[in-house]
């Protein structure tokens, strides 16, 4: 992700969750609940494991939600977003 475009990288959020094994608007559902959690629960990695189980199985509108993340209608959080990405999986962009 690149903080001064304001765009997602699909190619590093589709690796990324290819590495979780999740479809890449799951994982955008998961990155927004970790994102609006207390930082010090965001922080736990048990929390963060539940999320992205929950994740696995959300609802089709849970999906439909996760698909406006990658409209100009959620610029606003994709900052954000990268800076949760780079703290949770601060490895994930180093393969490349």
């Amino acid at each position: 992700m690149n903080s001064t475009a304001a765009t997602i990288d699909e190619a590093r959020l589709a690796a990324l969750a290819g590495r979780l094994g999740m479809p890449a608007r799951q994982l955008l559902i998961a990155a927004a609940r970790i994102a609006q959690a207390d930082p010090a629960r965001a922080a736990d990695p048990a929390f963060r494991q539940r999320v992205l189980d929950g994740a696995r199985n959300e609802s089709t509108v849970a999906e439909d939600a996760a698909r406006l993340m990658l409209t100009p209608i959620a610029a606003y959080s994709i900052n954000e977003l990268d800076r949760l990405f780079a703290s949770l999986w601060p490895e994930a962009g180093q393969d490349e």
